[in-house]
This record gives structure tokens, sequence and C-alpha cells, in this order.
């Protein structure tokens, strides 16, 4: 696995001009970070216009995208400095995001994907089709340590799943009344498990990108409120969608698995990773809950 970086040089190369080079950003949109990035924003409903944004930045010194763009072009050779020493230090790099993943899944799960840094937006990073990595490097400029823990955590979403538990699991969601609540519980538990990897057990330092944060930890009863309110209203049909968009996938994935985690350690965890099954890890999160007189509970699914 290697670290691709097309989108940054040619980002670097389009702004050192005092002028909008129409050949050099016809280019940069070409580059598999930025195509990639572009192709995100689309999905999420945050449609950009590119050209415009950087034609206001390149002609206005005071203009500030919202994207962060015009960061960008103010710390030129800062960047280029700092994207050679993350191509110096590559192998470091996956290998330390490697070895974070290897702590919770098992050593025999192959992880391969293509990795590309782009710049831009509010997403830390993001996974595609399982095989495809794009980390936002304007949110982990000169942080290593951060870098490698994003790379973890899309790394993880990576891992190498049979054809059988794939299939397995997108029936139970497809065919079954519920089927929207296992997906819901799937993305949660594939969020927690992620940020565990990145994390650890114990978070230390807010996510630069806002997934996670110890105050969304503090008041993690509420998300709990909320999912089980998304879970009746599901077995009730009554619309959800509006309640799902609040509701931190990141924040309670992340305190269930690291409360079993910290209890009984990773292999129970493995249900997820490696089957897909959520079912046991549910069971005993409830059962440390009323254990521990937790009052963060689901009702019952």
């Amino acid at each position: 696995m290697k670290i691709n970086i097309d989108s940054i040089i040619p980002l670097i190369e389009f702004f050192r001009n005092n002028y909008f080079n129409k050949e050099q950003f016809k280019m940069l949109i070409k580059t598999n970070g930025m195509k990639g990035f572009l192709e995100q924003e689309r999905s999420k409903g945050r449609n950009i216009n590119i050209r415009e944004e950087i034609e206001k930045i390149i002609f206005n010194s005071e203009y500030k995208d919202e994207y962060g763009f015009y960061k960008f072009k103010k710390n030129l050779d800062f960047i280029e400095k700092d994207i050679k020493k993350i191509k110096t230090q590559e192998k470091y790099i996956i290998e330390k995001a490697l070895e974070k993943n290897y702590k919770i899944i098992p050593k025999e799960m192959k992880i391969k994907c293509k990795i590309y840094l782009y710049f831009g937006g509010e997403d830390g990073g993001f996974t595609v089709s399982r095989n495809k990595i794009y980390i936002n490097y304007g949110m982990y400029m000169n942080n290593l340590e951060e870098l490698i823990k994003i790379l973890s955590h899309e790394l993880y979403h990576c891992r190498n799943i049979s054809y059988k538990n794939r299939i397995c699991f997108s029936f139970k969601t497809f065919f079954n009344k519920y089927g929207k609540i296992y997906e819901i519980i799937g993305k949660i538990l594939e969020e927690g498990l992620a940020a565990l990897v990145q994390h650890g057990n114990i978070l230390k330092i807010d996510d630069p990108a806002g997934t996670l944060s110890n105050r969304s930890l503090l008041l993690i009863k509420d998300e709990f409120e909320l999912l089980n309110n998304i879970i009746l209203d599901i077995k009730k049909n009554i619309p959800y969608n509006k309640k799902l968009k609040k509701l931190n996938l990141y924040a309670i994935g992340y305190y269930i698995v690291s409360t079993i985690y910290n209890t009984d350690g990773v292999l129970i965890l493995d249900n997820w990773t490696v089957e897909l099954k959520y079912e046991e890890i549910l069971k005993r999160y409830i059962e440390i809950c009323n254990e521990k007189n937790l009052h963060m509970n689901l009702i019952e699914i």
C-alpha cells in the first residue's frame, strides 16, 4: 500500500500562480483525490462549485471559503515540505496504522486498499467500497500522530470480510421488516470499532474532525435516548430520518465497544469484526450495564 498525493501536489502548483490557470484546474479535478472528495460532497448533499470558490480565493486575498482552500493557499511552502515528509515516512505511517488495527482484528484478516490524500471539507476521511481510503490532509497538517490514527480508522473499514458473511448481513437488512434497525446497529458497531482502533479504549484527545469528543461521551445518555426513540419509531412505522441525522454514531458506538473491551477484552467483538453479527455484543453490553448499574441501556431490538 502507498499514500497517493496526486491531488495535493497539483493543488500546490495551481495556487503558486497569480491567475486562474484553466488547464491546471482541469488536471486538478481529474485527480483521484479530488474526484473522491467531490463525489463525497455530492453524496452528502453538499454541492460545491469548486471553480467558483477557488477563483474567489485567487482574486480576493481576504476571501475565506468554507472548505478551507484559503488556508492551503497561505501555507504552500509549509505544505510542500510536510507532504514530502509524509511520503518519506510513508512506510512507517502505514505500518503504525496497521499495527493499531491488529490489536483489534484477528491477525489472519487481510487489509488491502488504495489510499488517497485530498484537501477540503469537514470530513476527516472516508472509505469507498471497502478498498479506497480518502484522508482529508487539511485536518492533519503537521500532525503525524493524528494522521496515523485516522488512517487506522479507515483501514478497519477495509478489512477483508468473507463474501458469505457480507451476504448474510445484507439479507438480514434487506429482507426483514426491522432491517433498518439492523442496518443502524451495524453502522454504530462498525464506526465504534473503527474509533476504538483509532483512539484506543480511553479517549485522550478529541478527534480533529469532531466526530468523537470527551464532551460527546459525557452526553452519551442523550444519544441512547435518541437511539431508543429511533428504534421505537421504526417498529411503529413512524418517520425517523430527522432523528437519525442527529444521532452521533461514532460516540454511541465507541461507548458500547469500549465498555465491552474494558470489561471482557477484544474476542467478543470479533462477532462483528469477522462475522458482521451483533447479537452477542449487544447482549453482553446490556449485561454489563445491569451489572454496573449503568443507565446507558438499549431497549429490546
